[in-house]
């Protein structure tokens, strides 16, 4: 896949962190989009890592901080095993991300959409190679309730920072900041949709006319 069918698939993604539709948007801006995607091409250097553990172990992780979520029992209810991901487009996407923030803010706020909805295309394609059979979709610490403290007790637990370079910093973020822990249920096969998730009902994007998936 070259790099404009990638940013074709992901422009619409990228358009949602901007709240922008993406049908509305001009040839300019379409243009200037796929220009800074070249030069976040040029900067990525993607790894990933899996485990898959089970559902018991991952609870036990930290039980205070896991017995604080509804949401995390409610999307693992039913499975015995669950994959956790670790995914990151290296340090060079975030030392860029710097430059342009001092240079060009509107550039950088492109940039760094589309870095979002990159690491998240990649982390797509990563699950897929892995033939998982009946799952869940990827849910992630911040996600509804659950922890955001999450992250860094698996960082630790299944030793990321050294695997494949995601540490945690002192205040509290993943670093590079285009990185991500998530999870998802083997066993069951949960689509990404509006109607499997827990926050059907008081969602702020659906508020807004945006939904958090592309299917």
């Amino acid at each position: 896949m070259d790099n404009k069918e990638i940013f074709n698939r992901i422009f619409p993604t990228a358009c949602r962190y901007m709240r922008v539709n993406p049908l509305l948007v001009d040839e300019e801006f379409n243009l200037k989009s796929f220009k800074v995607f070249e030069t976040l091409m040029e900067n990525v250097r993607f790894k990933g890592q899996h485990e898959y553990i089970s559902v018991e172990d991952l609870m036990n992780v930290d039980k205070e901080l896991t017995g604080k979520s509804e949401d995390l029992s409610f999307y693992l209810e039913g499975c015995t095993e669950a994959v956790v991901f670790a995914t990151t487009l290296g340090v060079n996407v975030d030392a860029y991300s710097k430059k342009l923030q001092s240079r060009d803010m509107s550039l950088a706020v492109i940039y760094d959409s589309l870095a979002s909805a990159l690491l998240e295309f990649y982390t797509d394609e990563y699950e897929n190679g892995l033939s998982l059979g009946a799952h869940t979709f990827r849910f992630a610490p911040g996600y509804g309730d659950i922890p955001i403290e999450l992250n860094y007790i698996i960082i630790d637990a299944l030793s990321i920072s050294k695997k494949i370079g995601i540490y945690k910093s002192s205040n509290n973020m993943m670093l590079p900041q285009k990185s991500m822990i998530t999870f998802c249920g083997l066993g069951k096969e949960v689509a990404p949709t509006c109607a499997h998730c827990i926050r059907l009902n008081n969602c702020s994007l659906r508020k807004e006319g945006f939904r958090c998936y592309n299917s």
